[in-house]
């Protein structure tokens, strides 16, 4: 048996040992990517209906937001009405109600004189 003989061995056993390696690896690999499939498949059912579900919420809390916007529109119209009722009546009592009061005190000061003699 001469070197390259010797030499031809010894790579053909090193690639048998090498190939039965990555044979093994990708048999591994295979395994790996079967189960991850299985759970992708499963989580594709488990969180598709959830995202249904959240979708009709979104779009429920959407309509109730509407509402809410209506209703503070709303609001904010009567408390407008409301200052402007309020600022109304201060104009038109505050005069009367200063004539009413400085006719009060004039009559106090006619009594009191009318009491002195």
């Amino acid at each position: 048996m001469s070197v390259w003989d010797l030499v031809a061995v010894v790579v053909t056993v090193c690639v048998i040992i090498t190939m039965a390696i990555l044979l093994l690896l990708l048999t591994r690999l295979v395994s790996v990517l079967r189960d991850l499939r299985s759970v992708a498949n499963q989580l594709a059912e488990d969180v598709l209906p959830a995202v249904d579900n959240l979708k009709e919420t979104v779009d429920h809390a959407d309509i109730e937001l509407e509402r809410l916007h209506g209703v503070i529109g709303a609001a904010e119209g009567i408390s407008q009405n409301l200052r402007s009722v309020g600022r109304k009546s201060a104009r038109v009592t505050s005069a009367p109600l200063i004539k009413a009061k400085a006719a009060a005190a004039g009559l106090k000061s006619a009594m009191t004189r009318i009491k002195r003699g």
